[in-house]
């Protein structure tokens, strides 16, 4: 008998892909990050080594474990996270396909 899939990601935050929107304001087509979906996650926390190892510009702030997602593997630059009101760039992506697992490094966005 095989073991029971168990739901343990706790957190919720939002998955922003790159496209199109209006601006409201002036009814014109602007590019920028509209909401794709929810993202179920677990805080992982980030190590010494993450934080030394990468640029200035693009340090490491946070860890995170969610389910695995070929479309956010393939197109990383695309696609940004929204922790509460704080919006993320993916910088690297850690794939564990046998527990069918993704890790994002994420650094601020701009």
């Amino acid at each position: 008998m095989s073991k029971r899939q168990t739901n343990n990601l706790k957190w919720n935050a939002e998955l922003l892909k790159l496209g199109e929107t209006v601006d409201p304001e002036t009814d014109r087509v602007v590019m920028g990050y509209p909401f794709e979906r929810n993202l179920k996650y677990n805080n992982i926390g980030v190590t010494a080594t993450d934080k030394l190892t990468t640029r200035d510009a693009n340090e490491v702030m946070k860890k995170i474990e969610t389910r695995f997602d070929r479309a956010v593997e393939n197109n990383q630059k695309e696609y940004r996270v929204k922790i509460q009101e704080r919006i993320y760039n993916i910088e690297r992506i850690y794939v564990r396909e046998n527990d069918r697992v993704m890790e994002l490094s994420l650094a601020y966005a701009d």
